[in-house]
């Protein structure tokens, strides 16, 4: 898989003027190319007066190559030699696939433009193993050439599968399958040939063709796809490429995406403590559709994004689970508990009593002249009995967790054990863990099983994926 360094230099244009540039990981130094003293001075006030609030790509080249470079900050001016140099820190940077004249006859849109985006390989490997494309030989045929094996792949529609479902009002199709490392002979271990190497992806196709500037928006749908279904935040992707569309489902490369991110390591699960995507494949325009609109941050926030994090529990988590329990009560808007009913009913019945009140009364104004308004406004049930209402709905699926690590049975006693702990943080900084940490598990469970209704996943299948991932 072709890769973007992490030093190289060129030159790069900011409006109308041209700078060379280099970049060391995701750092960008400008200098101006203008040899003439004057016209330098003025490229710096011209880039230092330059309204930095909206983001945009930068576009230069690197030798040969067409580069993009995102600058999302400000410019940060540091003194370099006897001059002054330009820095600022970016997310993305695009390098073009080709710069022969070939490979410009054949795109159909501007470079800037891409009809799809690929995340390959990394941890949407453990989603859906790769081998899943080697046809598997049978035993007569391995006792037959002594241990050989014929290498020999699946037809393209067994490992492939495709939903569609839409991104701000664009059709977006995902495809799921597995590709391979184109590889050649390798002269340095005599001509052996090398069949590279295989990984699963994920593309996003569009039926019109997108901006860069929709890249990051992408990006971070698939990464929190791969994130929820891994349960942990610290993922990664082997490489990320734009494609473009030159016939009916015909796509070539046109640019390679280096994409950082804060991670200090990346998730080392492996497909069996993983929900596998085609458990929730059905699901996904769901899935999908949740993410954008904010439905799954709670239970992200809940996701380690460090290895060392895993299987530890901190204040913090417990206060993030309790948040996110609060929200997993009220993630469906259209459904109506019938204890949520009557609480309508107390909070209009209140209100009738508060004018009727005020009519009587009007040498005082209940309003303006008390909390009266804003007193039952927010009127709702205690987050304990919202947590243990979520526990009767996924009882089945808690209880097995509860059963499989012998931990502590959930009941009215150990959640409010387990909401005090939240509120004694909060109210006087004390914490006494005793019992209370042992329901985290099963209760974070309830989160996922909430969420995972949300998106409408079967009963059976989220016990069942639940029970893998816990």
């Amino acid at each position: 898989m072709k890769k973007i360094e992490e030093n190289f230099c060129g030159y790069i244009r900011v409006e109308d003027d041209t700078y060379t540039y280099n970049v060391s990981d995701n750092i960008v130094t400008l200098l101006p190319a203008q040899s003439d003293v004057q016209k330098r001075y003025d490229s710096l006030y011209h880039i230092e007066s330059k309204n930095t609030k909206t983001s945009e790509y930068l576009l230069g080249e690197d030798g040969n190559t067409m580069i993009a470079i995102l600058r999302k900050g400000k410019f940060f001016t540091n003194p370099i030699g006897t001059g002054v140099a330009i820095r600022f820190a970016t997310p993305i940077i695009i390098k073009a696939s080709g710069n022969a004249q070939e490979f410009f006859n054949m795109l159909t849109e501007d470079w800037c433009k891409f009809h799809a985006i690929t995340f390959c390989g990394g941890n949407i490997n453990a989603l859906y193993t790769p081998d899943i494309a080697i046809e598997q030989p049978n035993i007569s045929e391995l006792l037959k050439y002594n241990g050989a094996r014929t290498i020999k792949m699946r037809p393209w529609s067994d490992y492939t599968r495709t939903t569609e479902f839409q991104i701000d009002n664009e059709k977006v199709a995902l495809t799921v399958s597995v590709g391979q490392t184109a590889e050649t002979n390798n002269t340095e271990n005599r001509g052996a040939y090398d069949l590279g190497k295989m990984y699963t992806f994920f593309q996003f196709s569009f039926e019109n063709a997108q901006e860069f500037e929709k890249i990051e928006k992408y990006y971070i749908i698939a990464k929190k796809i791969v994130a929820i279904l891994t349960f942990q935040n610290n993922v990664c992707f082997e490489e990320v490429y734009l494609s473009q569309r030159y016939s009916e489902q015909k796509y070539f490369k046109t640019g390679t995406c280096k994409i950082f991110d804060p991670y200090e390591n990346y998730s080392i699960r492996q497909w069996h403590k993983v929900i596998p995507i085609f458990s929730v494949f059905d699901c996904i325009p769901n899935l999908v559709n949740g993410i954008i609109n904010g439905k799954a941050d709670s239970l992200l926030e809940l996701l380690p994004e460090d290895n060392k994090m895993v299987n530890r529990i901190s204040i913090n988590n417990v206060q993030d689970l309790c948040t996110a329990l609060e929200v997993s009560y009220h993630l469906d808007d259209k459904r109506k508990r019938e204890k949520d009913v009557l609480i309508e009913e107390l909070k209009k019945n209140i209100k009738n009593t508060i004018a009727e009140f005020a009519k009587k009364h009007e040498e005082i104004d209940v309003n303006k002249e008390t909390t009266m308004s804003s007193a039952f406004r927010y009127l709702d049930y205690t987050l304990k009995q919202k947590i243990l209402t979520l526990y009767n709905e996924n009882s089945d699926v808690v209880n097995a967790i509860v059963s499989k690590y012998s931990l502590p049975s959930i009941n009215e006693n150990s959640i409010a054990s387990f909401v005090k702990l939240r509120n004694n943080k909060t109210h006087s900084g004390i914490v006494e863990w005793k019992e209370s940490a042992d329901i985290y598990v099963p209760l974070l469970a309830i989160v996922y099983a909430s969420f995972l209704k949300y998106i409408e996943l079967p009963n059976e299948v989220i016990k069942s994926t639940l029970l893998q991932i816990f």
